[in-house]
């Protein structure tokens, strides 16, 4: 190869390496990402759905619920976005501690199915934000699960339920709310 391709060649890599890099440090600034989240929460055409408590864990038999499994009554979080905009943002408070490798977990139901969006731990104020700039599409959403598990990378919602909302004029005809006690 003669000695400007390969000059050429080296340039090229240079450039690219530098290119991901900037890409790379981008995608992982928690501040621009926190400011992006701000702007969407603050936008004059944000669009939001307040999240319910969800329906409690199913009783062991004996009508308990399984021991430690017990949602915060108080927890209430709500899923905003703006229109054109592609971030969704989940805002959770009034969570219970978790220990060890428990989080939880936001998914997301659009037309193409579950989505897990995040996993999260609240601090000490039992306040956490998810935000979401992957498939599904804000608009698309219909249906948001919070649950209180460890996170197995599972795509439906798991573990204790938490929170969930759902909006019937926005599913699809044949559409039905996540059915927790099914696991469906």
């Amino acid at each position: 190869m003669p000695k400007g391709a390969r000059v050429a060649v080296v340039l090229s890599l240079v450039v690219v390496v530098a290119w991901l890099g900037f890409r790379a440090t981008r995608a992982f600034d928690q501040d621009r990402h926190a400011a992006e989240a701000a702007a969407v929460l603050s936008a004059p055409d944000v669009v939001t759905y307040q999240l319910s408590p969800a329906a409690p864990a199913p009783a062991d038999g004996h009508g308990r619920e399984p021991a430690g499994t017990a949602g915060s009554p108080a927890a209430s979080g709500r899923l905003s976005y703006r229109p054109r905009i592609w971030l969704s943002v989940v805002d959770l408070q009034g969570l219970a501690p978790v220990a060890g490798d428990e989080r939880y977990l936001v998914f997301l139901r659009n037309w193409a199915g579950w989505t897990l969006a995040g996993a999260a731990r609240p601090g000490a104020d039992g306040a956490v934000q998810v935000r979401s700039a992957a498939e599904p599409r804000p608009p698309t959403i219909y249906e948001v699960v919070v649950t209180r598990a460890v996170d197995d990378a599972t795509s439906v919602p798991h573990g204790q339920p938490v929170l969930h909302w759902f909006d019937a004029s926005l599913a699809p005809p044949r559409a039905r709310q996540f059915d927790f006690a099914r696991g469906a």
